[in-house]
């Protein structure tokens, strides 16, 4: 003989006589997980069904035996057996209902993961244009960028970069002493009025 009652927040008590034991299970169950916990007190025969009754800070559950009235408390995860009279005016009174069901049975299995889907394979890389002869002229393109050798040019985008042939550019002149830029008519050194009569070039 089996009855259960369900005690909200995922929890369910299940109450059975054997053999002149009381065994209790309580059922939680959460996000596809089920946990019990069992004990067993030894009250002998039953002469009424159980009763279960929720107070301000637990559940107590009220057993009918042959040996006197037994008193039994669920608080959270917790059953133990009480040795008093607990104070009940006000309690709620819990259904308790006849059942059959084993409270032990495990869930469903889940279902298996569906396997993934294979990647799809990459695309094979386009192979680059072959590059123009040297001193041709014609411009080295890859994708948006675009360059040229002489006079030396870069296009990347809306990005561009120009830099004049080396005979185009005249010819930097420094002091010898101190190492400062000078002009090209310039006979002294305007930094530190060295005589300019060997000039190095770069």
């Amino acid at each position: 003989m089996a009855y259960v009652t369900d005690l909200g927040a995922g929890q369910r008590l299940c109450i059975e006589s054997r053999d002149r034991l009381t065994i209790l299970t309580l059922l939680s169950a959460s996000a596809g997980q089920q946990q019990s916990q069992r004990m067993s007190i030894e009250t002998g025969a039953w002469t009424a069904r159980p009763q279960a009754f929720r107070t301000a800070a637990s559940v107590v559950v009220q057993l009918d035996t042959e040996n006197g009235l037994r008193f039994v408390q669920v608080q959270g995860s917790q059953v133990q057996s009480l040795n008093g009279v607990p104070v009940l005016s006000g309690a709620e009174v819990l259904p308790v209902q006849e059942t059959t069901e084993d409270p032990m049975q495990p869930l469903p299995p889940m279902e298996p993961m569906k396997p993934m889907e294979p990647m799809k394979p990459m695309e094979p890389m386009q192979p680059l244009p072959p590059m123009p002869p040297m001193g041709s002229g014609q411009p080295l393109q890859m994708g948006d960028m675009e360059m040229r050798l002489n006079p030396m040019q870069m296009k990347m985008g809306r990005l561009e970069m120009r830099m004049g042939s080396a005979e185009s550019q005249p010819q930097q002149r420094f002091c010898t002493q101190c190492g400062s830029a000078v002009q090209m008519g310039d006979r002294f050194c305007a930094q530190c009025g060295h005589r300019l009569g060997e000039l190095s070039h770069s």
